[in-house]
């Protein structure tokens, strides 16, 4: 249980124990209780009624009632000294199942009955049966990011901007990852590759601060504030390589291109070049505070540890294959039975580890990454039935994409952990992109997938 979630039973039993003698009446509890259920959320909605307040309450404790909460579970208090729907974990371990009731009252009465008990249990988005197939966005595409808005929060699921960059300049934001706004700003026709972005005001959905940053043929940078609007910041030229990739470092933006170009700039404006000891074209890069990872042609990984300014190459797998997308995982948060969470134990385990992946179906991982590293530090952990693999990315579970539209998962990306083939509904995947809870797959066509 999440201690977190302790803190409130107070304030809730002392709300609870003044109500008794006060105005108002028990009512019944809402008829329409449903289960709410994500990658790391498990939580319950209804409909609620006019005058009407609530208190919900869980524990993984299938004897829970509104009676002996305070003992085996706690209330979930999102509206202050009441719950209002939908009430959610954010952080329920993925297998767990989760058990819910809610009591209901007018003015300052006490509670009525107990609802019946509601079970949810949170699962790993990317898994088969989870795929959605969204709206086309109608023109092609080469790269998707996300911008969050608002975490997953008790009161409601995660919130964000999702943009979509491709050919020609084209530029498509969406809120929910299957409907697509075209946004090319007029004139502007160059190609894009990527794009990412960073919020400066989490959690504060009217000024959230936001800045996306796109990159593109002939070192082309596109910026903008919120996703809709874009101004071009720096313009395509002949002289400069393709850029293809970009992330975010502690200290700045940092991206990556043909011809072994590394770049960094703390605004999107102003960059600055930076020597990568390598020629071969890098095609993606991770960054995670001040290590950024970036793989490339030739088995080529190259590291910074500093944020983008130095540079270690690897070389793996004898350089047999492209390397062709990049992804880091922290926490396990996953149950593997009988209360058991992640590798074992009963806290999230922290499994740190980075894992690139490229042509045939070639993946390599390590737990190790630092300056200096060697090729030995990377462990081959080839994906059985997979294509070329384009994308990958992380929330509790890796999920690797090839160019055919199979997804595959794993928890630790170890060598024989990657599950089977699992259709994404699409046939020509290009990029992945997370909101922390669930995945946002783009193919080139414009065609795109979410799981949640």
């Amino acid at each position: 249980m999440k201690l977190r979630y302790l803190l409130p039973l107070f304030a809730a039993s002392a709300v609870l124990s003044a109500c008794l003698g006060n105005s108002g009446n028990p009512v019944a509890p809402p008829s329409d209780i449903r289960p709410v259920v994500g990658d790391g959320i498990a939580g319950i909605e209804w409909t609620p009624q006019l005058g009407v307040s609530y208190l919900a309450f869980a524990s993984t404790n299938a004897s829970l009632t509104t009676q002996n909460w305070t003992s085996i579970g706690f209330a979930l208090l999102n509206g202050g000294t009441s719950t209002v729907p939908p009430a959610l974990l954010c952080n329920a371990t993925n297998g767990l199942t989760y058990y819910f009731t809610v009591d209901a009252h007018t003015g300052t009465a006490p509670g009525g009955p107990g609802s019946p008990l509601i079970t949810a249990t949170a699962r790993s988005a990317g898994g088969a049966g989870t795929w959605n197939v969204g709206a086309p966005a109608g023109l092609n595409v080469n790269g998707v990011g996300y911008a969050a808005i608002t975490t997953c929060l008790e009161s409601g699921k995660p919130t964000g901007i999702y943009a979509a960059v491709g050919p020609a300049g084209a530029i498509f934001s969406s809120t929910n990852g299957s409907n697509w706004t075209s946004r090319t700003p007029a004139g502007y026709s160059t190609d894009l590759y990527a794009v990412v972005a960073i919020t400066g005001s989490i959690n504060v959905p009217t000024a959230p601060n936001l800045l996306f940053v796109a990159v593109g043929a002939g070192g082309a940078v596109i910026r903008s504030g919120d996703g809709v609007t874009w101004t071009s910041s720096v313009a395509a030229s002949g002289s400069a390589p393709t850029l293809r990739s970009i992330s975010i470092s502690v200290t700045s933006f940092v991206a990556v291109g043909d011809g072994g170009r590394i770049q960094t700039s703390s605004d999107g404006v102003t960059w600055t070049t930076h020597t990568s000891n390598t020629t071969a074209n890098l095609h993606s890069i991770q960054c995670v505070s001040t290590t950024c990872v970036a793989a490339g042609d030739g088995g080529v990984i190259d590291i910074s540890v500093d944020g983008g300014t130095t540079w270690t190459v690897n070389l793996v797998g004898g350089g047999a294959s492209a390397l062709r997308a990049v992804a880091y995982g922290n926490f396990d948060n996953n149950e593997v039975g009988n209360g058991v969470i992640g590798l074992g134990g009963t806290t999230l385990t922290s499994i740190n580890t980075w894992v690139v992946v490229g042509d045939n179906g070639t993946a390599f991982e390590s737990a190790v990454v630092a300056t200096g590293i060697t090729a030995s530090g990377w462990n081959a952990t080839p994906i059985a039935g997979a294509a070329n693999l384009v994308a990958i990315a992380y929330t509790t579970q890796f999920v690797a994409v090839d160019a055919a539209g199979h997804a595959f998962t794993s928890q630790l990306a170890t060598a024989n952990t990657w599950s089977p083939a699992i259709a994404t509904g699409l046939t020509d995947p290009v990029s992945i992109t997370t909101n922390g809870h669930g995945f946002v797959l783009l193919g080139s066509s414009g065609d795109n997938a979410t799981s949640f």
